[in-house]
């Protein structure tokens, strides 16, 4: 791949904006009606002021309270039971409980590196001011091991705080008062604070909910008896990016910050690069070709995951004409450029290397799913190229048929649609 050059990134941005005659003033949100209904919930959350509000407030929107605070994470409490019961009744921990001083304890921890591992590292993390001897004393004077049934375990573990403390810590469980104690301490956190004052400053609300109004007035346009979902926006401490059912979806605006803020969600910067607000949108839209995207059962080579890609990326753009294209991807403007001026390449090598109908999962991760680059192309191949190519297939396919999107939506014949399309790479090597 060539270096970049100022021209080419000219050349790319004409080319994913043209044909736009649709857009129009970047400000006319400001004065627009919006039919959508949009809660944002950011200052909601910021102005809680005990546990109590805060508990109030997840009573009222129970999805942000499971998918976002983390509530929803949580083995069920037969599920968690059941693990505690089969624990105790593992005969390497069953004889701990009959251990005669800490000496043979510690000598039997020793005895197993997992084991101690599993009974001592989390909690002592936890809980600073104990020691193994603690955790010794806990089992010398603990009648759980004579229980003989899951069922029984939460009866005891209710009278039994310490041990319930203990036990739920090796499964990184909490229940409902500590899930709020530690909420709330969250919130209440100068850090968390800093967070909401920078989801304030740097997504606009307005602009957002304008933008998604827009969107699904498109996307009733092709599919009439789609029900416009609910929207809700919340920041969270980076608890979730987005939730998204048929009427609700939630926006984690804290997570789409960009460079600009000092808290960005640990995730790999090659996937950080599209957690900014303009990409908020497009990736909403991409959650919601799923609904749409026909796709064939049974075993997938690495073109159908091109092609239903591509048809996902088609869907964004469909909704959202004025977003460029390297927004819908997810690219930055040099791995975008890098991609569409070495087109050629990156076909050639999918043909030579007889790519399209791969059925082997790794070939499929490589070229197709998440990846920072893809060396094998080039060290200048950004990751989910094939993604990328299936699009240029999906336009190519859409350009020579004519067909309508809904009939490409519902197209799942992704040979068919490479065949049809007579694709051949628009930026050719000389």
């Amino acid at each position: 791949m060539v270096k970049r050059i100022s021209f080419i990134v000219v050349l790319a941005f004409i080319w994913s904006c043209s044909g736009q005659p649709e857009c129009g003033d970047p400000e006319a949100y400001m004065n627009a009606e919006i039919t959508l209904e949009f809660e944002n919930l950011t200052h909601a959350f910021h102005e809680v002021e005990s546990q109590g509000q805060l508990d109030q407030l997840f009573n009222k929107y129970p999805i942000i309270k499971n998918e976002f605070f983390e509530y929803g994470d949580r083995p069920s409490p037969e599920e968690l039971n059941s693990e505690i019961f089969k624990l105790i009744q593992t005969p390497r921990v069953k004889r701990l409980f009959n251990t005669n001083s800490y000496t043979s304890f510690d000598k039997a921890l020793d005895s197993n590196r997992e084991m101690r591992e599993f009974l001592t590292f989390d909690y002592l993390t936890i809980n600073k001011d104990k020691s193994s001897r603690d955790i010794y004393d806990l089992f010398k004077n603990s009648e759980i091991d004579k229980i003989n049934s899951p069922e029984r375990i939460e009866e005891y573990l209710m009278i039994n705080h310490g041990e319930r403390d203990y036990f739920y810590s090796l499964f990184a469980y909490r229940n409902d008062e500590q899930l709020l104690d530690d909420n709330y301490e969250l919130i209440q956190n100068p850090n968390v604070d800093t967070l909401y004052q920078e989801t304030i400053r740097l997504i606009n609300t307005g602009k957002l909910a304008f933008e998604l109004d827009q969107g699904f007035k498109k996307l009733t346009s092709h599919f009439p008896e789609f029900q416009t979902p609910k929207i809700q926006a919340v920041y969270s401490g980076f608890g979730k990016d987005i939730f998204l059912s048929d009427s609700l979806i939630v926006l984690g605006l804290d997570y789409y910050l960009g460079e600009e803020a000092k808290y960005r969600p640990n995730v790999y910067d090659y996937i950080k690069v599209r957690l900014t607000p303009d990409h908020l949108v497009p990736q909403v839209f991409q959650f919601l070709s799923l609904q749409f995207n026909e796709t064939k059962g049974g075993r997938r080579n690495v073109l159908d995951e091109m092609i239903y890609a591509g048809k996902a990326m088609a869907f964004a753009k469909e909704m959202l004409p004025c977003v460029s294209d390297n927004l819908i991807i997810g690219y930055n403007e040099q791995d975008f450029t890098n991609a569409t001026i070495s087109e050629a390449i990156i076909w050639s090598y999918f043909l030579e290397k007889q790519l399209l109908y791969e059925e082997n999962t790794k070939a499929i991760a490589r070229y197709v799913d998440e990846r920072p680059s893809i060396p094998e192309i080039s060290k200048n191949c950004p990751g989910r190229i094939g993604q990328w190519l299936g699009w240029q297939i999906i336009k190519a396919y859409r350009e020579e048929t004519g067909v309508s999107f809904t009939e490409l939506m519902a197209e799942t014949d992704a040979q068919k649609i490479l065949t049809l399309s007579k694709y051949r790479p628009r930026y050719l090597q000389p």
